[in-house]
């Protein structure tokens, strides 16, 4: 008995180890673990065959796309010029931004980060656009969902998929969604929040911190002052004097008339 106890306590320990998340409309906890010697074989299977049947059906190939982009020119000595002056500007900008002291600045590069970053991004996609239609990509898609279907467990350490086919399948598409994300992420040894804890986005919650931090301080300020304003005005009315009733008799003469 107390075997089998050990037993389900270490299940739970590595199941509270692993890397969690949540699906987007139940909010069910789900789990990821490592791919298997055998889940990476199947990967790899998957990719092979997903990447021939690609090229069999006239899908471009990396290589090629790559050629009809240069000769289009829609990536060259251009484009590698843009894409590296916004990567330099933005470690620039970063570095300045981790620097700084004043607030005011921190919170203009900030927002210039974010800026240039998403400039990078577009420019990017000049690139990224066309090469996620070749054989490599698509292929690499399937590799990717294939390791989601393996890698995905519950709370029990049952994975949610039973097989590959029921992944693509799955009704609860922002379920699937999430969970091929974060495989992705896994996979690249990022965490989920990656994107919370860029320069950029820590040092706006920084100037959040501190602004609140301001304004606690101001709110503090008039809590103090607010009692011996009350007592001011107190002894102010106590020293003119109280103001006269007015008589019953005149009120009832008011009336009458």
């Amino acid at each position: 008995m107390n075997k089998g106890k050990d037993t389900n306590q270490n299940v739970e320990n590595t199941i509270i180890e692993r890397r969690e998340f949540e699906d987007p409309i139940t909010g069910t906890k789900y789990y990821i673990t490592a791919p298997t010697a055998d889940d990476v074989r199947g990967a790899d299977w998957q990719y092979s065959k997903t990447y021939t049947k690609s090229l069999v059906e006239g899908i471009t190939t990396a290589a090629e796309m790559m050629d009809i982009l240069m000769r289009r020119g829609v990536i060259g000595p251009e484009f590698e010029q843009r894409q590296r002056e916004l990567t330099d500007t933005i470690a620039e900008k970063v570095d300045a931004l981790q620097t700084t002291k004043s607030l005011d600045e921190k919170q203009d590069l900030a927002l210039e980060v974010a800026k240039l970053r998403e400039e990078l991004f577009t420019w990017n996609q000049r690139l990224n656009g066309p090469m996620a239609n070749t054989c490599e990509q698509i292929a690499d898609d399937a590799r990717l969902e294939y390791l989601t279907s393996r890698m995905v467990v519950n709370s029990d350490g049952d994975r949610i998929w039973d097989d590959y086919s029921d992944f693509l399948t799955e009704k609860n598409q922002a379920l699937a969604m999430r969970a091929r994300f974060e495989v992705m992420l896994y996979l690249q040894g990022l965490e989920s929040d990656f994107l919370e804890n860029t320069p950029e986005a820590i040092a706006i919650r920084e100037i959040e911190e501190e602004i609140q931090a301001r304004a606690d301080e101001v709110l503090r300020d008039l809590e103090e002052t607010k009692p011996k304003d009350v007592d001011n005005k107190t002894n102010d009315s106590t020293s003119s004097g109280k103001a006269k009733p007015v008589s019953k008799r005149k009120s009832r003469k008011k009336k009458t008339e």
